[in-house]
């Protein structure tokens, strides 16, 4: 609630509100084992770096309207891959995140900018979305990506 009233997540960080800080995301305002630490650190030097599953980018949060929905409650070791699969249905399915139809497809940026966590061992983009699309798309289907809206969620 510090920053809050904005209208863009991205709002949060430039250098007139938090200085030599250029994103919310790079700040650094927790301790972990006494460690200074941003949601970064989290997502990018722990979380992909550690779990190969693309699937982790559902379940992030950034907190703008094209990023998947906060579930409404924890995920659990025991129920992790079943909620994964619950997040990917629920954002490849939102029409205001993605636009599929058997012969195109305009994804999320998720899936641009993340390109080599979905391509690794051997997958493809297209095999990720037909695992949870309702419409199924083959690897001809040409891709492109959707402006993302980092507008405030406010979810």
């Amino acid at each position: 609630m510090n920053y809050y009233p904005v209208k863009s997540i991205k709002e949060i960080g430039s250098s007139i509100q938090i200085p030599f800080v250029t994103t919310p995301w790079a700040a650094k305002f927790f301790s972990i084992g006494g460690e200074k630490m941003s949601l970064d650190n989290i997502e990018h030097g722990t979380l992909r770096k550690q779990y190969d599953d693309p699937r982790i980018h559902f379940a992030l949060v950034c907190a703008s309207m094209s990023c998947a929905r906060l579930r409404n409650e924890a995920y659990t070791a025991a129920r992790l891959d079943a909620q994964f699969d619950d997040q990917g249905r629920d954002f490849l399915n939102d029409p205001a995140k993605n636009s599929i139809s058997p012969g195109k497809a305009q994804l999320s940026n998720y899936f641009g900018w993340y390109k080599s966590d979905w391509t690794s061992n051997g997958q493809s983009v297209a095999k990720w979305v037909n695992r949870y699309s309702k419409t199924k798309i083959d690897e001809q289907t040409p891709l492109t990506f959707l402006d993302y809206n980092w507008q405030l969620n406010e979810q």
